[in-house]
């Protein structure tokens, strides 16, 4: 992990298909930046949102710890300047929040500092970055990734995102539009939160077999779908580039499935954001 005294750790990830790099060079419009924060790691790439894939293999620097809003501008501005040869140095930029988002304001902040809690996060990054800027949930980006280009692509009924990391993020769209204010990662399961019991990072922590780390996600869905009726489940986050240790043994009531746009998901969906929030503007 970083500190706040040490530099970041920096890679260029291509463990992000197959919304990896865009085989055309040249595009129809403008790329758009997106960015994804989360718990252990801060990620970013130019989208081309004709395709929806990354234009540019992704940046990815450790998140820094403590991870205050401040210090995480810092990372996210670090990043935008990586690729600012490759968009407009006025272009819009999304970004995402592993927590609860309202117009931009961070509501909660279950793994990152307690400093984003009631922070108006959109004013924060347009002051640091000079640029548009559109905040929101982490896999409600992901989700309308997935509703545009993925797995829920055409899907007109209920579509819940889930995704695996730290946390456990969720999101959830109908008729192809994504709903703000979704966090079920924290329904209490075993007396805590359930995603202290079956996040990704617990899999990785507790050193637990695929079999377990499932049967634990099995007992979280059964409990989600005891008042949620999706017509569609996705499963999202760094262990959805293995659907083949994991997806053959959820039993649940919806069909189930992982993101096409894989862990490259909130990125892309940040893109999209961006770029709605602009023409929004322009009216």
């Amino acid at each position: 992990m970083a500190t706040a005294s040490s530099p970041a750790k920096a890679t260029a990830s291509k463990k992000s298909a197959p919304a990896t790099k865009a085989a055309a060079t040249t595009h129809r419009h403008p790329l758009v930046l997106g960015v994804d924060i989360g718990g252990s790691g801060i990620k970013g790439a130019p989208v081309d949102l004709d395709s929806g894939a990354l234009a540019l293999d992704r940046l990815r620097i450790e998140t820094p710890q403590p991870s205050t809003p401040e210090a995480c501008a810092t990372v996210v501005a670090t990043i935008v300047q990586h690729f600012e040869h490759a968009t407009s140095s006025t272009g819009p930029v999304g970004i995402t929040f592993p927590g609860v988002v309202w117009d931009g304001v961070t509501l909660s902040a279950a793994n990152v500092d307690k400093k984003w809690i009631d922070l108006d996060a959109d004013k924060l990054f347009e002051e640091a970055l000079k640029r548009p800027v559109t905040v929101l949930n982490d896999a409600q980006a992901a989700v309308l990734a997935e509703c545009r280009y993925g797995a829920a692509r055409g899907v007109n009924g209920l579509v819940l995102m889930l995704t695996f990391g730290t946390g456990i993020g969720s999101g959830l769209a109908y008729r192809g539009v994504a709903i703000p204010g979704v966090e079920i990662g924290h329904i209490k399961l075993h007396g805590g939160d359930a995603e202290a019991y079956a996040a990704a990072s617990v899999k990785e922590n507790e050193k637990l077999s695929w079999k377990t780390w499932s049967d634990r996600v099995n007992e979280y869905i059964s409990r989600i779908e005891k008042f949620l009726w999706p017509e569609l489940i996705i499963i999202g986050g760094g262990l959805s580039d293995e659907p083949e240790k994991f997806l053959h043994r959820l039993k649940t009531r919806a069909p189930v499935t992982t993101a096409k746009q894989g862990n490259s998901a909130g990125i892309v969906g940040a893109a999209i954001a961006a770029t709605s929030q602009q023409n929004t503007r322009k009216r």
